[in-house]
């Protein structure tokens, strides 16, 4: 397989609550031996901590790790202007369809949210949707409009209630080839 490294220096993913973010400890430790000068920054929704250890992410990851709340005290100040670190470049990885409902909806009720809200940077959603409808699909093509908004490429994947074959988004080299083509091509909010 042929996989591209991110082209930057630093990114931030923000890790969702789908059964999907069990795999995510993983994807960094693949993201860190890959690219081990590339600095990670990760953010946990809640939910998301019912399927992996923030602690493990914390020593796996070598940039900040965040809870997704308000009343986290690692959430670094900068989110309120739409930054993590030096993060040139934000992947929702995975994106449930609830986060990704509240973001076309221009919801910023977490530190998580209001930053990707506010972010000029690339950001790339590696959707894990279970199903969709004209509802879905309106709001997917509401995030669209934004020009630093991008969906990763899809992949087979295996639903995990009933093992049969879908489409997902959960595609890290993907969304690290679009996030690469997104800055190649200028594509920031601004």
């Amino acid at each position: 397989m042929n996989v591209e490294k991110f082209e930057g220096a630093e990114l931030h993913v923000h890790v969702t609550g789908s059964i999907s973010a069990a795999l995510v400890p993983w994807w960094i430790h693949w993201l860190r031996e890959f690219q081990p000068e590339l600095v990670v920054n990760v953010s946990v929704t809640p939910a998301a901590s019912r399927f992996l250890a923030v602690r493990a992410l914390r020593h796996l990851a070598n940039g900040k790790v965040w809870v997704d709340s308000w009343d986290d005290p690692d959430v670094p100040p900068e989110v309120n202007s739409g930054k993590s670190g030096a993060s040139e470049c934000f992947l929702v990885f995975p994106a449930t369809l609830d986060t990704v409902m509240r973001l076309a909806q221009g919801r910023a009720d977490s530190p998580a949210l209001m930053m990707l809200q506010l972010t000029d940077a690339p950001l790339v959603i590696a959707d894990t949707f279970p199903g969709s409808n004209e509802i879905v699909e309106n709001n997917v093509q509401t995030l669209k409009l934004r020009p630093n908004v991008e969906f990763a490429p899809r992949v087979n994947g295996v639903r995990a209630s009933n093992r049969q074959t879908a489409e997902v988004g959960f595609n890290l080299p993907g969304a690290l080839a679009a996030a690469n083509r997104m800055r190649k091509e200028g594509r920031s909010g601004e």
